[in-house]
């Protein structure tokens, strides 16, 4: 009798010891993934919003493997220790055929209760349970430190000599795939507002751009030739209100650039005397394929603004300014020679310059008309409607008694127009003449 009461009170001493071991079995699988689910948005707000234990979240996940390498040795302890628990109470019960049994239900038991439940809650709970669980993971990681520290030294001895970086800012470092939505996160929890969203998807974006994609394409491209007069070109750069100007000679081969403003050394030459070559700065060269922001350090050693795109055969394939490169990550910015340009300007009588931005109410106003404003804001965006797709620079369509000839594109935007009107049309009076 005695013994079976002794028997009895081993079994259920035993079983308590296991419930707290599986207890603890779950709380270190739980951390494990609670902690490093966070991200750095997530860690960051905690520290500064959850007190005591947020800062120590925070602190814990500047160590990431020796945070894991903590939990590891709590997890492996705690499960050795619900193996043994078990075996004895089976073997107790069962004899030797017991071992066998205890291989069987400890494998299952820690699998549902040590690791698939407990991982499952802090999955959907991690940030409350990494505050619940900040001091007792850090108190045995003061315990354990010793063992820690060891496995740590035989760790990283193991990746460097596999050639596997170990610097902690390695190990921290994000991708941009991880990033993206980290910034969607932290924009619904109210950390990042749509500006800001917008400002670092550009940033990230502009790491990945390459010079063909933000160039002006060569049919876009205005230039000036070699052998033109000074009579030829001077109107058409005030004209375009450009200040560096690509300059070609035979076989559209770019001899340089030519910066307005040296064109005042010629304006009083005779004729015979004006040598265009003369004030030309030579043209800085890239393939399509160099990425924007090698490109941004080459015009900032350089102290150039300007560069001539070529593609994979050595051909002019288009070119990219400062103002472009930059443009890709604040949008779209007014040069100084540009801001006092007028969206709708009268050249003469019946020909106007647009630009493709302007408003179609406002079109409407000036010009007394009733161009179609519901599927359309712009007038740009008008003219791209009515070809049905990219237009090229040049190129011309009519709606009612309106010709629009496309001058000046960007990507698929529309950035400048060219109105004609019929001879009968009358004056419009609210229009700036040039």
């Amino acid at each position: 009798m005695r013994f079976l009461k002794n028997f009895g009170r081993l079994i259920i001493s035993r079983s308590l010891l296991l419930l707290f071991l599986f207890f603890c079995s779950a709380f270190f699988s739980a951390c494990e993934v609670a902690f490093f689910s966070l991200n750095p948005l997530q860690q960051k707000e905690m520290a500064g919003q959850k007190g005591r234990s947020g800062r120590l979240v925070h602190s814990l996940l500047q160590k990431p493997r020796e945070l894991l390498i903590t939990i590891y040795i709590g997890n492996e302890l705690v499960n050795i220790g619900i193996s043994v628990v078990i075996t004895s109470i089976t073997i107790s019960l069962f004899g030797n055929i017991g071992l066998g049994i205890a291989i069987g239900v400890s494998t299952l038991l820690l699998l549902f209760f040590g690791e698939i439940v407990p991982k499952s809650i802090s999955l959907k709970y991690a940030q409350p349970y990494a505050l619940f669980a900040a001091f007792p993971l850090k108190a045995f990681a003061n315990i354990v430190q010793p063992a820690q520290k060891l496995f740590n030294s035989w760790t990283e001895r193991i990746m460097r000599y596999f050639g596997i970086l170990t610097h902690s800012h390695k190990e921290s470092s994000i991708s941009d795939e991880e990033f993206r939505p980290m910034v969607q996160v932290g924009e619904g929890e109210g950390v990042i507002d749509s500006d800001e969203r917008d400002l670092i998807h550009k940033a990230i974006e502009f790491g990945e751009t390459t010079v063909g994609e933000v160039m002006t394409p060569k049919i876009d491209m205005f230039t000036v030739n070699i052998k033109d007069s000074l009579d030829i070109i001077l109107p058409r750069i005030v004209e375009n209100f450009y200040s560096r100007v690509p300059v070609y000679g035979d076989k559209e081969e770019v001899l340089g650039i030519l910066f307005t403003k040296d064109l005042t050394r010629l304006k009083h030459l005779p004729k015979e005397k004006v040598n265009l070559k003369s004030i030309l700065h030579p043209a800085v060269v890239v393939p399509k394929t160099k990425m924007i922001k090698e490109m941004l350090e080459e015009f900032r050693k350089l102290k150039r603004h300007m560069a001539i795109v070529l593609d994979e055969y050595g051909s002019v394939s288009g070119l990219v300014t400062l103002e472009d490169i930059i443009e890709e990550l604040v949008g779209e910015i007014d040069s100084e020679m540009r801001k006092d340009e007028q969206p709708l300007l009268k050249i003469t009588e019946n020909q106007y310059r647009l630009s493709g931005s302007l408003n179609l109410s406002e079109f409407n106003d000036a010009f007394e008309s009733n161009l179609p404003e519901s599927d359309y804001d712009t007038v740009g965006g008008l003219v791209f409607g009515l070809f049905g797709r990219i237009p090229r620079s040049g190129e011309s369509t009519t709606l009612e008694n309106f010709k629009f000839r496309v001058e000046k594109m960007k990507g698929s935007r529309i950035l400048k127009l060219h109105l004609t009107l019929p001879q009968t049309f009358g004056c419009p009076g609210r229009i700036r003449t040039n």
